[in-house]
């Protein structure tokens, strides 16, 4: 591990235990060169890679005061990570993206209020009337949709790593180029699917329906997605698991297929 990268992990940890207090400013360029022992070239090193990760700003004096993490860095980390790695990135935030939208689905049809169903519903009119417009447009509704579940449990860390995750998916979802319209309706009728479960407060169905529609378009993005193609990925061939969950998403849950 290089001087930088003991520096940075340093000044993290003096940010998660507080003792550099959020809004408040760090000490002077000299000080925490004796604080720390080391040059000014790593400490300015360390003080840049801090500030373009938007966990330190400049104010108008020229000291650094510890910011406020904003989770859209995290999510544009994330679309770059992907550019990166492609397959192997979108696969290991599709796992985790699962394991939350399971419990945030589960935990939102037993928490939600009026206004949380108000705005899934708001959401879902609005996917219904982008049908004929721009993926990228749809892409974002989908997003808050998603985000709008995890606010509905209540827990601020579920909309947290929604926020984060979602970049991300986003990203993928419209550098694939396929506007495919059935695949788009398909889209609408789960998330109202979702929503009238949530709605319902049936949260083992709430729970099901998401895992049908996250199933599927992962899959759907990891087979044709040009992110995947452009970096000489092979596709993925279905699993039985996904077989059994993409005739969930296209029928809907507990109907028989026609």
């Amino acid at each position: 591990m290089s001087a930088t990268d003991r520096l940075f992990e340093l000044m993290l940890e003096l940010i998660h235990s507080g003792k550099w207090p959020l809004g408040k400013a760090i000490p002077g360029e000299r000080d925490l060169m004796e604080q720390f022992g080391v040059s000014r070239v790593v400490l300015r090193e360390c003080l840049s890679r801090l500030r373009v990760l938007g966990i330190l700003n400049i104010s108008h004096g020229r000291s650094s005061t510890v910011a406020k993490v904003d989770t859209q860095v995290f999510g544009q980390l994330f679309a770059l990570m992907l550019s990166f790695e492609a397959k192997e990135s979108f696969e290991n935030v599709s796992q985790v993206r699962l394991a939350i939208e399971l419990q945030t689905a589960h935990i939102a049809a037993k928490r939600r209020t009026q206004e949380d169903i108000a705005r899934l519903d708001e959401l879902v009119i609005r996917l219904r009337e982008q049908l004929g417009e721009p993926l990228a447009r749809a892409a974002e509704t989908d997003r808050e949709f998603h985000v709008q579940v995890a606010r509905a449990t209540h827990n601020p860390l579920f909309s947290l790593l929604l926020e984060v995750l979602s970049g991300f998916v986003t990203y993928a979802q419209i550098s694939d180029c396929r506007d495919d319209p059935v695949r788009r309706e398909r889209a609408v009728h789960a998330h109202a699917s979702i929503a009238e479960a949530i709605r319902e407060q049936d949260a083992e169905r709430a729970q099901a329906e998401m895992e049908a529609h996250v199933r599927y378009s992962t899959h759907y993005v990891m087979q044709g997605s040009g992110v995947f193609k452009s970096a000489g990925q092979q596709r993925t061939p279905m699993t039985p698991v996904d077989d059994v969950h993409l005739v969930a998403a296209d029928v809907g849950i507990g109907e028989e297929p026609k």
